[in-house]
């Protein structure tokens, strides 16, 4: 009886979790030796198209850098409209002294404009700019005032997404011309050649070390992440291959 290893769905595993498969697959195969599996020339094929898989992973990881720049840019725009309502509000103060420099503050954020409706690097300049105010000529009125904190938010915010934004261009600098859907095609082209090469080997002698415990493995974790995906699917059971004939 020749012993099957389990086919997997991959085209319905995510990214992570099909790049994660993948390397549990390639720990494994390294455990057991690929020359003992009789499959070294494919296996450096395999190793190539790993590495590039793990090179399109990253770039695929860093994008999310763009998400939370956009949350990062909501987060200082909410910031600054609350310090601009703050700086108007205090023009009611009953205390006079507070009156003018609200008045004077109000100048200031007239003369900058609503920064929150500007696009994204003009609004880090501006509020760069009028933070050198505010910390500046203007320091004594926002302590007077009892603004201070909203001047250490704004700034936090403002350089909160102004990190997001170098690190997302230095993604798109050495963004790889790689495409993940194409090298997911290739690595799993070259896994069934694998396998099929390890079937092969143990049609004619299918007790040979290392095969059954490499297979035994191989078939342990292919279930595990096919019952996971059965799962998401909202399915009880799975169809595999994990039959002897």
């Amino acid at each position: 009886m020749k012993q099957k290893i389990i086919r997997a769905d991959f085209y319905a595993f995510r990214n992570e979790e099909w790049f994660q498969l993948f390397t549990e697959f390639h720990d494994l195969v390294v455990k057991y030796n690929p020359s003992a599996l009789n499959i070294a020339e494919l296996w450096v094929t395999f190793l190539i198209l790993y590495a590039d898989a793990d090179t399109a992973m990253e770039i695929i990881r860093k994008s999310a850098d763009t998400v939370l720049m956009l949350e990062a840019d909501h987060v200082r725009d909410r910031t600054f409209r609350g310090f601009s309502d703050a700086v108007k509000s205090a023009r009611n103060h009953f205390d006079p002294q507070k009156r003018a420099a609200a008045e004077q503050l109000t100048i200031l954020f007239d003369h900058f404009g609503n920064l929150a409706q500007k696009a994204p690097n003009e609004e880090t300049a501006g509020i760069y700019n009028l933070l050198q105010e505010l910390n500046g000529a203007y320091a004594d009125r926002v302590a007077l005032l009892s603004l201070t904190d909203w001047t250490a938010q704004l700034a936090a915010d403002n350089a909160a997404y102004e990190a997001l934004v170098k690190n997302r261009n230095t993604e798109v600098a050495s963004r790889s011309k790689l495409q993940m859907k194409n090298i997911r095609r290739e690595v799993q082209d070259v896994y069934y050649k694998i396998v099929e090469r390890i079937e092969a080997t143990m049609t004619l002698n299918s007790e040979a070390p290392p095969f059954t415990d490499f297979v035994n493995e191989l078939n342990a974790f292919l279930k595990r992440y096919a019952d996971t995906l059965a799962q998401r699917r909202g399915k009880k059971g799975t169809k595999q291959q994990d039959e002897t004939e």
